[in-house]
């Protein structure tokens, strides 16, 4: 989730912005890439008794991230449409409630539960890493800092507080 429901697009321009507009909305979304769905409709228009072109329209369907984040998506899903040539589209969006959505018989939120909690897992784990390059860093510094002869501005305070 989010899912894409393209109607007035072709197949072959949703494919050309499909890697760059799935990781953009996934990063926005802070999902994974592959919870992106792109889907093209084939749809006939029909005006006055006659076919017609379809005009462009996306709905998203998904749960719901609120006001900033939506109108940040439908910005970044009309940009690249307009990099694929088409000037004008329209944009709507379907709010599923995570306790209203089944995955595999479940409710969607028990199964983002347990995806978040791997998630957590392992960004608490990259965290760690960083902090762990960044004390290195700080040790490497002070060690320099402290160094007879060194030419240092830094309070004593802040290498008392390095020394800990």
């Amino acid at each position: 989730m989010p899912h894409l429901t393209f109607r007035g697009v072709s197949v072959e321009q949703v494919k050309a912005i499909s890697v760059t507009l799935a990781a953009e909305l996934a990063e926005l979304c802070r999902c994974p890439r592959e919870d992106i769905l792109l889907e093209v409709s084939h749809t006939t228009a029909v005006v006055q008794g006659e076919t017609a072109v379809s005009y462009p329209f996306v709905e998203a369907a998904w749960f719901d991230r609120g006001e900033e984040i939506r109108d940040r998506f439908a910005e970044i899903v009309d940009r690249h449409l307009r990099q694929a040539g088409i000037a004008e589209s329209e944009i709507a969006f379907r709010i599923y409630r995570q306790d209203h959505y089944y995955i595999n018989g479940r409710r969607a939120g028990e199964c983002r539960e347990e995806k978040s909690a791997a998630e957590w897992t392992k960004e608490l784990a990259a965290e760690r890493e960083e902090n762990a390059r960044l004390r290195e860093s700080l040790r490497k510094a002070a060690r320099k800092t402290a160094a007879p002869g060194s030419d240092s501005s830094m309070s004593s305070k802040l290498r008392d507080a390095l020394r800990e």
